[in-house]
């Protein structure tokens, strides 16, 4: 959606589109519509990046990115993996 870093995943969750980035400084970012949300990890440690997916009729939905010490990406909607859920969602 953006051109600053490389494209990790991407996925729509209801009508926002949700991204996550990498960059060149080895950081994470995190995309809603076209909105750089957060930013961390510069350096390729572990980061935590996180925002709130507001859908219609006040439905919340929590998308967390973990990246541990070795590099390992956890991504989760609503602490259900992102896989899972898109799944569910289907």
């Amino acid at each position: 959606m953006n051109d600053s870093g490389t494209s990790l995943y991407a996925f729509t969750l209801g009508v926002h589109h949700v991204e996550l980035q990498a960059h060149a400084d080895q950081s994470l970012s995190l995309w809603l519509d076209g909105i750089m949300r957060k930013q961390r990890g510069e350096g390729g440690g572990p980061a935590w990046l996180w925002t709130n997916v507001e859908l219609p009729f006040e439905d919340h939905h929590l998308v967390e990115v973990r990246r541990d010490a070795e590099g390992t990406l956890d991504l989760r909607v609503n602490d259900t993996p992102l896989d899972e859920f898109l799944a569910d969602q289907g």
